[in-house]
């Protein structure tokens, strides 16, 4: 696998952002065209902001144990899960797939959060304001 190159947007380019981006740049030639997938890398403290969200609503509801268990609820909930059917064919199963920051950019990552917090507010905490329930996540991590 190709190591990411990590570059910075500046005034409608791109510009390397460590000496790695640097070097490669320096090997195409002036004028090559070259491919580029664009992802946003993950924000770590984004990622600790879900895991805020699944703790406080792990700690105010009585139907899910645990911050993990509140993350597959959520996964199945957002529709970030692959549905399989089980023997009898009657009944489904939800295969939570993974928020790993290898399978998810930044910017699918925050749709997700974005998704999650609709969901507690409207589902898991009934009658909470989502604007509410972004404030008490952000005191959460404090």
């Amino acid at each position: 696998m190709t190591q990411p190159l990590y570059f910075r947007k500046e005034l409608g380019k791109l510009v390397p952002a460590d000496d790695t981006a640097q070097a490669a740049l320096a090997k195409i030639k002036l004028g090559a065209d070259v491919q580029l997938e664009i992802k946003r890398p993950r924000n770590i403290a984004h990622h600790r902001k879900f895991w805020a969200l699944a703790n406080l609503v792990a700690d105010n509801q009585e139907h899910y144990e645990t911050a993990e268990q509140v993350v597959a609820a959520l996964k199945a909930a957002t529709g970030h899960c692959d549905w399989l059917p089980m023997r009898d064919k009657k009944h489904m199963v939800a295969i939570p797939r993974s928020i790993a920051f290898h399978k998810m950019d930044q910017g699918e990552f925050a749709a997700f959060y974005d998704k999650c917090i609709d969901v507690v507010a409207s589902h898991f905490l009934p009658g909470v304001d989502s604007a509410a329930l972004r404030d008490e996540v952000e005191e959460f991590l404090r």
